[in-house]
């Protein structure tokens, strides 16, 4: 795991908390899952590093 992959996943259950857990429907709680999102997909596009020794 990298570290974009370990802050998509913080992000997504900091805001499953917040939404759920706590029942914070605010806008700005939803950057967290955007940011998430975000992160994924850079993932996805950038591939996992390829550590080679």
């Amino acid at each position: 795991m990298n570290v974009t992959l370990v802050a998509a996943v913080t992000l997504l259950v900091v805001w499953g908390v917040l939404v759920f857990a706590l029942h914070i429907g605010n806008g700005s709680v939803h950057i967290l899952y955007a940011a998430a999102a975000i992160l994924f997909a850079r993932r996805i596009i950038a591939g996992a590093p390829k550590f080679l020794s």
